[in-house]
């Protein structure tokens, strides 16, 4: 330790702290020395889950000054783990889910000017879509890489994230309107990756990506009168969808219904991939699947163990 001057000491604690902030926490324990010098990346990747770790991040972050609280990476959650799999909600609990809300939003807030890359899970569907909008209204600067889990709006506000490449939404089966009048592209118009995952009998939003994707003249099931239009730098789109459920027992014209919108969304979205070369992506993949663990997968490509 003494061989080595201040300089390289930060530079070598800037790079160990990039995991979900155990790095940190241990350089914290090792000395005064070690705890000053590594004092700027404290807060440089956390990951962050429930009420409890939202409220003492905050308390934290508000006694810190700002040079001192740069978050670089964040996974965000308002529900913890095991909340998250037990899927359940109570109506009596409604003043625990308002004040998660408030706290992750206050979250994203003091981490907005930083963040270079975040994954948030919005588990609650009462709170979800509100939280999910706050982070669209706020200006993320030097933001690259962003997933999403929970029932989202879509980016609507110009030059909110003008540097976003890497874009992962989920939660959302059917969400059509996302592509429509532009409105992706002025939120993130350096987008070069998108991937939509948890998506079912989605035929509204397959004829949408449909129209977006291949020339005018060959998108006519699109009827809609608002033009969908891909972000001009995208050039990777991954759509993952919910295989539908044969244990699910509809009656007569209903799963009749089902079955025809399922297949109708997987022809049009199967027709884009196999006419690729007439798009101008270099990579169009359409995935069936039975659906995922949206926590586990968002931590997991978040911390890098297997990024898509």
């Amino acid at each position: 330790m003494d061989s080595l001057p201040l300089e390289l000491h930060t530079q070598i604690f800037e790079f160990a702290c990039t995991d979900d902030g155990s790095t940190a926490r241990s350089l914290s324990l090792v000395s005064r020395y070690v705890r000053a010098a590594a004092a700027a990346y404290h807060y440089q990747s956390l990951a962050i889950s429930g009420l409890a770790q939202m409220d003492e991040l905050v308390s934290r972050l508000e006694a810190t000054p700002p040079h001192l609280r740069r978050i670089r990476r964040l996974f965000l959650s308002d529900w913890t783990h095991a909340d998250v799999q037990k899927r359940s909600m109570f109506f009596t609990d409604m003043e625990r889910y308002d004040a998660e809300k408030a706290l992750a939003a206050r979250i994203l807030d003091l981490a907005a000017p930083s963040l270079e890359s975040l994954a948030l899970v919005a588990s609650c569907p009462y709170t979800a879509p509100p939280l999910v909008g706050h982070l669209f209204s706020i200006t993320l600067p030097r933001l690259l890489e962003l997933s999403i889990h929970g029932f989202y709006p879509f980016p609507r506000l110009p030059g909110t994230m003008p540097k976003l490449e890497r874009l992962h939404l989920s939660g959302n089966r059917n969400p059509h309107g996302l592509l429509q009048l532009g409105a992706l592209e002025a939120a993130c118009p350096n987008l070069t990756h998108l991937r939509i995952s948890d998506v079912a009998i989605a035929t509204p939003f397959a004829r949408e990506l449909h129209a977006a994707a291949l020339p005018p003249t060959d998108a006519s099931c699109d009827t809609s009168p608002f033009p969908s239009v891909l972000p001009p730098r995208l050039r990777h789109v991954v759509v993952e969808a919910r295989r539908l459920q044969q244990s699910v027992h509809y009656k007569g014209s209903l799963k009749r219904g089902t079955q025809t919108a399922h297949e109708k969304m997987m022809a049009l979205l199967r027709e884009v991939q196999l006419r690729r070369g007439d798009t101008r992506l270099q990579s169009f993949s359409v995935v069936e699947d039975d659906g995922y663990e949206a926590y586990e997968v968002l931590r997991r490509d978040w911390l890098g163990v297997a990024l898509r």
